[in-house]
């Protein structure tokens, strides 16, 4: 099979398009570059993941306007969760800003933003390779039509998520822990007559008493339940999100997971079944905590799930997309002709360190919601700490940045 040879050199080139990829491409047009997206699949995923972005990141979505037009609001919550904790922020100026917005909408949005400002998203296009030299990074594409191309551009982002082929082929190690305990996630659909709900809790017959937004400790794992018209105001009054958390064994993550399986999942945890009659886009995970040694080779950059992955706490989602900001902001400075070593370095210096602590966050958050003694002791300590509102406000400002 031949070549082709794109003779365009481009400004750079993103790998993934997830929100990281998206904003970032829709941050270098605005600059006045010219990115291309590729993407290895035909159309986004439909698959729920993130339902929000917390921090500085809901804050610069705002500035950017990518929210004009679209209903939607960042709000600063009274109360957010931090593991098993519900921290009490007060009803006035609370520390915290958050963005409620499901991910698949985010990445339309910023789609949008970037291609209306001149970038080009190729779906389709899975990279296969790439060799970098002084002057660019020459990228190799398979196409759905069974073509083979290469893409030239002077700067080349990985935003190709946690098994990315970018920070595999330079080498660049993946250090951090994997966790012993298996997450099954899906949407369910709980019919109006099977429980009663509140704003905080919701019962069901032969099981009890389940809150709303947290973990639900039991002898076996935990199980987690939440409205989806609570993140979501045009979802039906009847779809949940919900997630059972118990030891992993000998099962493996997967991407796809059956009704029968997560059913029983949930019967192990709670001890009897959940009545729900159908679920929806069924997966099951299994939490890291990692961060890559360093984000950048050369003319090559990590960014987003590429260059770090948590184990609790939703923070993969925003420390992608302030990667974005900062990395376009560095990348635009050496388009326009002020790149030296130290320019290009200065991502690192600035992302890695703020990736650092969040995933001290995440770990301080995970082990707070393990069912061994290490867990019920730290559990006690937080619930002290956390009577001051002082203390629930000063770990909101940490989380904000």
């Amino acid at each position: 099979m031949s070549i082709q040879t794109d003779d365009t050199v481009h400004d750079v080139i993103v790998i993934g398009a997830g929100p990281t990829g998206l904003l970032l491409a829709g941050e270098l047009a605005t600059a006045g570059a010219r990115p291309v997206v590729l993407e290895r699949t035909l159309h986004p995923a439909e698959t729920p993941k993130a339902n929000g972005v917390v921090g500085r990141a809901a804050v610069e979505l705002r500035r950017r306007g990518v929210l004009r037009g679209t209903g939607l609001h960042v709000v600063r919550p009274p109360r957010f969760r931090y593991g098993p904790f519900t921290l009490r922020l007060g009803l006035l100026r609370s520390p915290l800003h958050i963005l409620p917005i499901p991910q698949r909408r985010l990445e339309e949005l910023l789609e949008r933003r970037a291609v209306g400002r001149g970038a080009v998203v190729l779906r389709g296009h899975e990279v296969t390779g790439f060799e970098q030299d002084a002057t660019g990074v020459t990228v190799r594409v398979a196409t759905t039509d069974d073509a083979e191309i290469e893409l030239r551009a002077r700067y080349l982002v990985g935003c190709d998520g946690v098994h990315s082929l970018v920070r595999n082929e330079l080498g660049i190690g993946f250090p951090g822990t994997t966790s012993t305990g298996i997450a099954r996630i899906a949407r369910i659909t709980i019919p109006e007559h099977a429980a009663t709900r509140d704003s905080a809790e919701i019962v069901f017959p032969g099981i009890g008493r389940l809150a709303l937004f947290q973990q639900n400790q039991t002898e076996h794992g935990s199980v987690t339940i939440a409205p989806m018209n609570a993140l979501d105001r045009s979802a039906p009054f009847d779809l949940y999100i919900v997630s059972s958390h118990e030891e992993r064994g000998d099962a493996q993550p997967t991407d796809e997971l059956s009704e029968a399986e997560l059913r029983a999942s949930l019967r192990r945890v709670l001890g009897a079944d959940l009545p729900f009659t159908t679920a929806y886009a069924a997966r099951s995970v299994v939490a890291n905590s990692r961060q890559a040694e360093c984000y950048r080779r050369g003319r090559s950059f990590l960014a987003g799930d590429a260059a770090h992955i948590f184990s609790a706490g939703g923070s993969a989602l925003n420390i992608g997309l302030t990667d974005a900001i900062a990395l376009a902001e560095t990348l635009a400075a050496a388009l326009r002709g002020r790149a030296d070593e130290t320019l290009l370095d200065g991502y690192q210096a600035q992302r890695h360190p703020a990736a650092r602590r969040a995933l001290a966050h995440t770990r301080v958050q995970h082990a707070l919601e393990t069912p061994d003694e290490t867990g019920e002791v730290l559990r006690g300590v937080f619930a002290e700490l956390l009577k001051d509102r002082a203390a629930a406000r000063r770990i909101a400002t940490l989380l904000e940045l």
